[in-house]
């Protein structure tokens, strides 16, 4: 990260607290970050995500309403080789790990390798 030459705080440097190493319970920045990218790579994989199960997409997306289990889940690896995810290179547990901390419009099952709306 490049250090800013301002005193002031940044609006990055303030959303970087949420995920400090602290908050996110992890020993170090490269722990907090992931070993797969930048907490902004992060947030962009969880804000892609959380655009697919939006109801402005959702609702008009007969292949992933196909997609959907019983329980509304869809496989994270089908999500993750979409286009918009797989440039960014991250694997399925990465993003499952993501979601997790930062998303609370979606919800990880327990294996770690399906997504879903979360209840509202």
């Amino acid at each position: 990260a490049a250090a800013s030459s301002s005193s002031a705080p940044s609006a990055a440097a303030a959303a970087n607290v949420a995920s400090s190493p602290a908050a996110l319970g992890a020993s170090s920045p490269a722990a907090a970050q992931g070993r797969y990218g930048s907490g902004a790579k992060r947030q962009t994989a969880v804000r892609q995500l959380e655009y697919y199960f939006s109801p402005a997409n959702f609702g008009r997306d007969a292949f992933l309403q196909q997609q959907m289990d019983g329980d509304g889940y869809v496989p994270l690896s089908l999500l993750n080789g979409f286009n918009r995810m797989r440039r960014l290179e991250m694997p399925v547990s990465e993003v499952a790990t993501a979601v997790v901390s930062l998303s609370s419009a979606l919800e990880v099952d327990e294996a770690r390798e399906r997504v879903r709306a979360a209840a509202r």
